[in-house]
């Protein structure tokens, strides 16, 4: 039953997808850059109620069904079929923003913002030099949980049971295998690829490339350094409650009678990790755009027109641009410039 739930809290958290135009940059509305001065503007507005009630509308229809099929189907078909309506979700939201992008387009050549502002593009030296992640000295909690994990294991193998239970399905018939070596190491093997990630992930958010809203540089450049850090606490805090999580799921293997709390354990840690991520985006939106800042906006200039490295709003092109990670442009987070060779 855990596993159901789990799974229906990570579909929940697919509707958060038709809200994605409220929390990308105020300088660029469904793909395509503007002048953050008009952000606000009423047929704007309108499009990004538009795109969330349609996308609300399919996720509605798609979660009802899944819930019906719920009373019809086996548990390993509806695992089945939540993958593949997860996918269609998916391509559906994407299907449901092109309209709007290609709109966008069309009024921007049409109205000619450019013609009425000077672009510029702002490069802050200093901007390096700011502390802009956490510390990755903090990384040391979650690796001195995994070496604690390993030292757990040798030190305990011989209390562990014969057969060690290796895989678990939707249906709850588990596998098992007998004890080794290689077993009981593979949890700790899978933290130490975890933790390695997650310090990886840290590395992208301080050193992608830097942007700064050229109508107000210095109000940009403290939002963007607030959401790095943000987001750069917020793994650090998830991956510490990872590793935790597959410590806890080592020690069921070596104590049996633990695994009864297994199912809080993930739902909970599983729980706090999805949550977060939702209410982080909504507080802090892409580049930091949702912290509240005092600001002047110059409505003289605006940035400098990148659309073209743009293919469909969301795919990053530029062989001239030695970035390797930049800001995602429709959504939180951050993407791959793909020209780049090492991308």
């Amino acid at each position: 039953m855990n596993n159901i739930f789990i799974m229906l809290l990570c579909h929940i958290i697919l509707g958060f997808i038709a809200f994605t135009p409220y929390i990308t940059r105020k300088t660029e509305n469904f793909g395509v850059s503007i002048p953050e001065s008009l952000y606000y503007r009423q047929d704007f507005k309108t499009m990004r109620k538009k795109y969330a009630f349609i996308v609300l509308i399919v996720f509605a229809i798609i979660s009802v069904l899944l819930i019906l099929l719920t009373f019809f189907v086996a548990i390993q078909t509806l695992y089945i079929i939540y993958v593949v309506s997860t996918f269609l979700y998916l391509i559906s939201s994407f299907i449901i923003y092109l309209p709007f992008h290609r709109k966008m387009k069309e009024m921007k050549q049409i109205e000619n913002w450019q013609s009425e502002k000077q672009p510029k593009l702002i490069i802050d030296t200093s901007f390096r030099k700011e502390k802009l992640t956490v510390s990755l000295g903090w990384f040391i909690i979650p690796f001195l949980i995994c070496v604690g994990t390993w030292i757990i294991t040798f030190l305990l193998y011989d209390q562990a049971p014969n057969q060690i239970p290796i895989h678990t399905d939707f249906a709850g018939n588990i596998t098992y295998e007998d004890k080794t070596i290689g077993t009981l190491l593979m949890m700790p093997g899978v933290q130490l690829v975890l933790l390695l990630i997650f310090i990886f992930v840290h590395y992208i958010m301080k050193l992608s490339k830097q942007q700064v809203n050229a109508e107000n540089p210095v109000v940009s450049k403290q939002q963007n350094i607030l959401f790095r850090r943000r987001w750069s606490a917020f793994m650090l805090i998830t991956g510490t409650l990872t590793i935790i999580l597959f410590l806890f799921i080592q020690l069921t293997f070596i104590y049996p009678s633990l695994t009864k709390y297994e199912d809080i354990a993930i739902f909970s840690i599983v729980g706090i990790i999805l949550i977060g991520t939702v209410v982080l985006s909504l507080m802090t939106g892409q580049g930091g755009s949702r912290i509240k800042v005092n600001k002047q906006i110059d409505k003289t200039v605006m940035d400098r027109d990148d659309d073209t490295f743009w293919k469909l709003g969301q795919f990053y092109f530029n062989k001239e641009d030695p970035s390797i990670f930049i800001e995602k442009r429709f959504g939180v987070g951050w993407t791959n410039n793909w020209a780049h060779p090492i991308s």
